[in-house]
């Protein structure tokens, strides 16, 4: 059941009419209900694992609140963790780890036949477990308290809106928000539905547009020459960003409607000045959860530099694997670690801010930023590691580009032409947000203003959007 589907359409209309129709004291029990329904569309047996993951929580924080000591503490936390590491490690990593196992023997003579235990991976289990596992850590670590209340547990675990592809919560922030009665309210009626209607607009408009082009290069990039390696490469960036961020718009406005706050997951990171500003603006509850459950733990930046640079290296190696049990991701997550610490080091030794002017600065580090994230995303895209340094190789002779190729594979005249209107939209949208907040609120509060606007938003979505079943990339993280 996609966001972007007429399907999820009829379920969310029928479910707020339930929710907010019935007594208020239903409300916990309908949103647990619709949140399974939800899930399990894509396959009933989702729901077992997930009911699992909230037994095992909601049980072991309460063995740790009700324990008098230390160790029994410590060993409800290290149950919690090893049944739920143990579980996303074994669905998602164990036929790379015995694919690699087989390589690794063969290189010593030793044949071994490939073989493969095929398991399904469960939509959005990295991101649940991560929610879960950051639950059990804070109850550990005294930051929340361990929640008494079942029915309230797993709303949180398993809410519909940030189930499949987040953003990754916090129990402090979320937990209070199930405690409440929601009603529905104008204003959380209408920027829940700017913020659908955006998020359905960068996925139909943009995502869903360059999807063709970007998997038709990739699928083949033998065949094609370092123009339409480097036009894939800067569509991909594209496609990545409107697809992610445009799931994390739907999911707070729908979310919004029902009366409930999820956290801001992206902050135009392409406009960011540095790679260390784009990990504070891409993906944030991802890297603020690998910040404090990883990054802080192993010493954080508190000591020497070479433990600084040791830290970022290992949290963005798990970062990598953490995205897919492949090399190339993690080939991307090494990158992005290598290319913070040449930064830190950079500043350190060479001292911009003492000599280069603030305009140069920032157009400089914007260009360090987009280099170093553009070919982490050839890696990230890659369907294996030689074919991301073919990709990479051919950048340096880049040659023409035909209109003709570009048409076979799916961008003709007209769905160039609205590309090129919708990325204006998105620019020009991003850039406020990102730099003119204030106007925008204040343009937003013209009740006129806003409802033309996304009556327009409606149409032109209707109109030049991308129909079907196109899932969310970040689906099969």
């Amino acid at each position: 059941m996609l966001f972007n589907s007429f399907e999820f359409l009829a379920f969310f209309v029928t479910f707020l009419v339930v929710f907010f129709a019935l007594p208020a004291r239903t409300q916990p029990l309908v949103l647990l209900v619709a949140s399974y329904v939800f899930y399990m569309s894509w396959r009933p047996s989702f729901g077992l694992l997930l009911g699992l993951t909230t037994m095992v929580d909601y049980t072991t924080a309460l063995m740790m609140a009700r324990s008098r000591t230390e160790a029994g503490r410590k060993a409800a936390m290290i149950v919690a963790l090893t049944i739920n590491l143990g579980v996303l490690g074994t669905v998602k990593y164990l036929d790379f780890l015995i694919a690699n196992v087989i390589g690794a023997a063969g290189l010593f003579g030793y044949v071994i036949p490939d073989y493969a235990l095929g398991l399904i991976l469960p939509l959005g289990i990295s991101f649940y477990t991560f929610q879960s596992v950051g639950y059990t850590l804070d109850v550990y670590n005294r930051k929340v308290e361990a929640e008494r209340d079942f029915l309230t547990y797993a709303q949180y675990v398993s809410f519909f809106p940030q189930l499949i592809a987040g953003p990754i919560e916090r129990a402090g922030h979320m937990l209070p928000q199930f405690r409440i009665t929601h009603r529905l309210a104008y204003q959380n009626v209408t920027s829940g539905l700017f913020l659908v209607g955006y998020g359905l607009f960068k996925k139909m408009c943009i995502a869903d547009v360059v999807a063709p082009v970007v998997n038709g290069i990739y699928a083949n990039p033998a065949q094609y020459s370092g123009g339409y390696q480097l036009l894939a490469a800067v569509l991909f960036a594209i496609q990545i960003y409107c697809d992610f961020s445009g799931y994390s718009d739907i999911a707070r406005g729908t979310a919004r409607i029902m009366g409930f706050d999820l956290m801001i997951n992206f902050r135009q990171p392409y406009l960011a000045t540095s790679l260390n500003e784009f990990w504070r603006c891409w993906h944030i509850s991802l890297s603020t959860w690998f910040r404090d459950y990883l990054f802080i733990p192993l010493g954080g930046s508190r000591g020497s530099e070479r433990t600084t640079a040791r830290n970022l290296m290992i949290v963005f190696a798990v970062s990598g694997i953490w995205h897919g049990a492949a090399w190339t991701f993690v080939a991307w997550g090494v990158l992005h670690g290598f290319g913070l610490v040449l930064e830190r080091i950079f500043a350190i030794v060479v001292r911009p801010d003492a000599w280069l002017g603030g305009r140069s600065r920032r157009l400089l580090g914007w260009v360090w930023m987009i280099s170093v994230v553009l070919v982490g995303w050839v890696f990230f895209r890659s369907t294996s590691m030689a074919n991301a340094f073919l990709t990479l190789r051919s950048l340096v002779d880049l040659g023409p580009i035909s209109y003709f190729t570009l048409k076979m594979l799916g961008l003709a005249s007209v769905e160039l032409a609205m590309l090129a209107v919708s990325l204006v939209i998105l620019l020009v949208i991003d850039f406020h947000l990102a730099f003119r907040p204030q106007r925008l609120q204040a343009l937003g509060e013209l009740r006129w203003l806003s409802t033309g606007v996304g009556v327009a938003l409606a149409y032109y979505i209707v109109l030049f959007g991308i129909f079907g079943h196109a899932e969310f990339i970040y689906f099969q993280f």
